[in-house]
């Protein structure tokens, strides 16, 4: 039986995300929809993919029969699917020896030795079976905790139900996102299932978000480029003061973020099509926030009156502040766009919000003074 530890915080990932979204929007310039279509993050993830295909070639597992366990030819083609330039899922470049590398087994076997047909039985297997939780631990008794290294092993075995990892830099992620859990000196197969079920819970997570058909592989970016680039840029969101909340005021805010009291279901109650197009086709509206997720209170992130129902051309350039709105709920629209835009994108100066109340007034005056371009 797994235990299984606190899960994703869907507040915290919430709050994560946005500072990630805001932070690759604002180093591409462009609007992120998914990992794949936005240049940046394709340019600093998209390699992972490259590598699994480049790592399958070299491995060709498929061709192996057992008659080649202890002859040294499996050895040389994981060492092979290893040691490739700009391979940073296993740390094989022996920056601190060669001794300390985490596949320095395979580097000392001599064909038909004893140990040349223990270990390339067990790699035989691994690609060959279906019993991966023996293969794991065996594994662990032949390299030792190499956690970095069998995971990878796992990955290229199959990048749709596995993945690579690197233990204190998801240490730190998953603590950052409200989980407890710890994959650092833990390397067993019980741990690496937890470690892919909350990769798993951010993949869900993401696509909630509607960036697109979110992989593992993407939701495992998303946690790389949050400690690393989006951590060290300064844009991590402030937290501290929903963490110190007690637990059941913690609770009431997460259960109003999710199932029938997310925020995108409170707009679609209220607003029931597009804001200004009267679009009814609720599946492409998005919900958007007015003032904007990051700069909002925790009250105001909740607040329906902070949102507007929108089709994805006004979503876009509402969210760019190439539009906004007067106190009447009249469009303004930024004198950036020429007339060929606002046709080309089905803005005119006649639109205006389907209503408005005396509490959208704050949001709406914020968005005008602080997000829309006039010039």
């Amino acid at each position: 039986m797994i235990e299984n530890p606190t899960f994703i915080d869907p507040y915290l990932f919430e709050c994560h995300f946005y500072a990630f979204k805001s932070y690759v929007e604002n180093i591409s310039s462009l609007q992120f929809n998914s990992f794949t279509s936005n240049p940046f993050t394709y340019e600093q993830e998209g390699y992972k993919s490259r590598l699994y295909s480049l790592a399958k070639e070299k491995l060709t597992f498929q061709a192996w029969v057992e008659e080649d366990i202890g002859s040294g030819h499996i050895t040389k083609a994981v060492i092979d699917a290893i040691e490739l330039p700009n391979n940073n899922l296993v740390p094989w470049q022996a920056r601190f020896g060669l001794e300390r590398r985490p596949h320095n087994l395979l580097h000392k076997l001599v064909p038909k030795s004893e140990l040349c047909i223990d270990v390339e039985t067990e790699l035989f297997k691994l690609f060959h079976s279906s019993e991966d939780n023996v293969r794991f631990d065996n594994l662990v008794s032949l390299f030792g905790k190499k956690y970095s290294l069998i995971a990878y092993l796992y990955f290229i075995k199959d990048k749709s139900r596995y993945l690579p990892i690197a233990p204190s830099h998801f240490d730190e992620i998953f603590e950052m996102l409200g989980s407890g859990f710890k994959t650092s000196q833990k390397c067993t197969w019980e741990n690496y299932l937890i470690y892919l079920s909350h990769i798993g819970e951010i993949t869900r997570m993401l696509n909630e978000h509607a960036i697109g058909e979110a992989s593992l592989l993407d939701a495992h970016s998303f946690c790389w480029m949050l400690g690393s680039h989006v951590k060290e840029s300064g844009h991590l969101p402030d937290v501290n003061q929903y963490k110190n909340l007690p637990e059941t005021e913690r609770d009431a805010i997460v259960k109003s973020r999710i199932g029938q009291g997310q925020f995108r279901t409170q707009l679609i109650n209220y607003w029931g099509m597009c804001s200004v197009t009267k679009c009814s086709f609720i599946p492409i509206l998005r919900a958007s926030h007015i003032k904007p997720w990051l700069t909002s209170s925790h009250e105001e992130r909740l607040d329906l009156h902070n949102g507007l129902l929108l089709s994805p051309n006004m979503d876009i350039c509402f969210d760019q502040g190439l539009i906004s709105f007067d106190k009447d709920g009249q469009i303004i629209v930024s004198k950036t766009l020429s007339a060929d835009d606002k046709q080309s994108l089905g803005i005119s100066n006649n639109q205006k919000l389907i209503k408005i109340s005396d509490r959208h007034q704050k949001f709406l005056k914020f968005h005008r003074e602080s997000i829309f371009k006039n010039t």
